[in-house]
């Protein structure tokens, strides 16, 4: 099939006249020639060259007169606008082209893009009245949360004062276990033989129809560039792209069958001996001198771990009570009665006088 030809559009920048043919050299309303900053550009309607002319373009781009600027034919060897001969540095076309954008090619394609429309939107106002309570909602929501966590101090006295202590008892104590193995200081009672694991063994093969796919080419798909060819003019390129289908279609596979195999092994039960918690012996009180509880140990006892807590009473005079849970030198600090300055956030207690929670 032969190329066939459209005529571009370009701009005037010195006028502003838009919208001219490609193979109109000089603007119609201010008379400017086409220069080195032309662009040419696809009209919105292609409407192709007749033959005669089309035969005419497409066989070179135009060159720019290094001395006025101005576009001149391929195959021109002097400038129409000053009459200078052709030389070296007279540029191309697409050589000026390339210098306004580097990234353009020789013979860049031009393809046509949709635009897509936008509609103005319309403004709903049931959606700002909703918007307008979501709003007031959430300030009082935050205003709520800051009263409640926002920290604030409180003048209290000591009103009481708590301590407990405490210490686990462990014995040494002869326990029944099992496992595949005896640790050390075990003592075997008996053993039995039982399945320790399964092993997947290789049983035989078998044939299985299997689903596959492949792309099989479906025929060719037409793609039209327009390519610039710096006269004013595009030719019209037409591209075969390969169109592909996905093909199914089902083949026999051999795949291996396994059986799970039990594997036995000696499962032992043995006695053991063991310190176990056994007991925890407790003190507490509300005076100023905690201490701890007394133990008595057997002969195959042990104390274990050691536990202790130390909680102050605080009243406000309108005898609202806060508790809190301190360190024992806070705690040997305060003295029933004493005046105290709490911090507190969401009705907890974060600091006492100096001292601040962490």
């Amino acid at each position: 099939m032969a190329e066939r030809k459209i005529e571009g559009l370009w701009d005037c920048k010195y006028c502003g006249c838009t919208g001219i043919g490609g193979l109109t050299k000089e603007c119609p309303q201010c008379g400017h020639p086409q220069d080195a900053d032309t662009k040419f550009y696809m009209p919105g309607t292609v409407r192709y060259l007749d033959e005669e002319t089309a035969d005419k373009y497409g066989k070179g781009a135009d060159w720019t007169c290094a001395y006025c600027n101005t576009l001149n034919r391929y195959n021109e060897t002097q400038c129409k606008g000053c009459g200078a001969s052709r030389s070296e540095s007279s540029g191309s076309y697409h050589d000026n082209q390339r210098r306004m954008d580097p990234r353009q090619a020789v013979r860049e394609p031009v393809r046509e893009e949709p635009r897509a429309s936008r509609q103005p939107q319309q403004s709903s106002g049931g959606g700002k009245k909703a918007g307008i309570v979501f709003g007031i909602i959430a300030a009082i929501i935050v205003v709520a949360l800051i009263a409640v966590f926002a920290p604030r101090k409180a003048a209290t006295l000591v009103d009481a004062k708590y301590w407990s202590r405490s210490i686990e008892v462990e014995a040494y104590t002869t326990v029944e276990e099992s496992d595949w193995s005896v640790p050390y200081g075990g003592r075997v009672t008996s053993t039995t033989q039982e399945i320790q694991y399964y092993e997947e063994v290789l049983d035989h093969y078998e044939d299985v129809q299997v689903q596959r796919s492949r792309q099989v080419q479906d025929g060719y798909d037409t793609e039209i560039e327009y390519v610039d060819n710096g006269d004013g003019t595009f030719t019209e390129v037409e591209h075969q792209i390969p169109r592909y289908t996905t093909e199914y279609y089902y083949e026999w596979e051999s795949r291996p069958v396994y059986i799970s195999v039990p594997v036995y092994g000696t499962y032992y039960y043995y006695d053991i001996d063991r310190w176990l918690y056994d007991r925890t012996e407790k003190a507490s009180g509300t005076d100023d001198t905690p201490y701890w509880p007394a133990v008595n140990l057997a002969s195959n006892e042990r104390e274990g771990d050691r536990q202790e807590s130390y909680s102050v009473t605080f009243r406000t005079d309108k005898d609202k009570l806060y508790n809190a849970y301190v360190p024992e030198e806070i705690w040997n600090g305060l003295k029933t009665g004493d005046g105290v300055e709490l911090t507190v956030s969401g009705g907890k207690v974060t600091k006492i006088n100096d001292y601040e929670f962490r």
